[in-house]
């Protein structure tokens, strides 16, 4: 009966200094005076040395920038006067949980803060200098994380402006030269052809068939028999023939007709007259 209240009155203890443990990290300040206050609270507790640490770390741990400084300044208290008071071993519980506990350290000022606290460990000798060096390697190693996410995240903003040129280049093809004589031909025909132009020719060319039509229908009503020599001597003279006859028509019609033996010659002037 005795050791079972023994225990239950052990277990009340713990949760008491728990509490207690909650309550003192959660609200120290920044000031001396709450400074040492707790450091020396926790020192009077060497006993429970492992479980003041823990509670240490996990308000650390839940703890906004300035009041994490306020921990690393408890901390220091303890560690450097716990030999005085007898309680050294609050320095290698420390020492364990001191390297993870520097990795929550970012903002910068608050960084400033801790690095010259481990400068003075340093400097006293408090801690081996290759346990110091272990300390600052957590606030670089986290610092060194930070960077290289930063790097990390600058890569893919690249990766995705790479991206959206290539779909923005495929969306957009660029434009190529034509690819032969021809299509230079016809992109310079589409690129100066004029409707009115057009028009225009058609016209003429219309016109010029017309009057064509004209002089077939003119000679074929004069009924002249132009493979005779007698019939084209006797239209010498004849003004009148002039709009009806294109000199070029009389050409070929005396080249296709006249025999070769023949010894009549042809002059055509420009008024369309046949001469000898």
């Amino acid at each position: 009966m005795a050791a079972g209240s023994g225990a239950a009155g052990a277990r009340s203890s713990n949760a008491g200094l728990e509490g207690s443990l909650d309550r003192r990290f959660q609200g120290v300040s920044n000031t001396m005076e709450s400074i040492q206050g707790l450091s020396n609270w926790c020192i009077e507790n060497k006993k429970h040395h492992s479980l003041v640490v823990r509670y240490w770390m996990k308000w650390l741990k839940k703890s906004d920038n300035p009041h994490r400084l306020n921990l690393f300044y408890v901390a220091n208290d303890v560690i450097q006067n716990c030999k005085r008071k007898n309680a050294i071993v609050f320095r290698a519980s420390f020492a364990e949980v001191l390297p993870n506990a520097a990795q929550f350290i970012r903002d910068p000022k608050v960084r400033n803060s801790v690095e010259r606290i481990f400068g003075i460990w340093e400097e006293r000798s408090v801690y081996p200098k290759e346990v110091i060096a272990g300390f600052k390697a957590g606030i670089n190693k986290k610092e060194k994380e930070r960077e290289k996410q930063k790097e990390k995240e600058k890569e893919r903003k690249k990766e995705k402006e790479k991206q959206k040129e290539k779909e923005k280049e495929k969306e957009t093809p660029p434009a190529t030269a034509p690819a032969n004589t021809k299509a230079a031909l016809k992109s310079k025909i589409l690129a100066e052809f004029t409707p009115q132009s057009l028009i225009d020719q058609l016209s003429k060319y219309k016109q010029v068939v017309a009057e064509e039509e004209l002089r077939e229908n003119q000679l074929t009503a004069l009924r002249v028999d132009v493979c005779s020599t007698e019939a084209l001597k006797r239209l010498k003279g004849q003004r009148s023939l002039g709009p009806f006859l294109h000199h070029h028509t009389l050409i070929v019609l005396c080249t296709v007709c006249i025999r070769p033996h023949t010894d009549l010659s042809l002059d055509v002037s420009s008024s369309g007259q046949v001469q000898d």
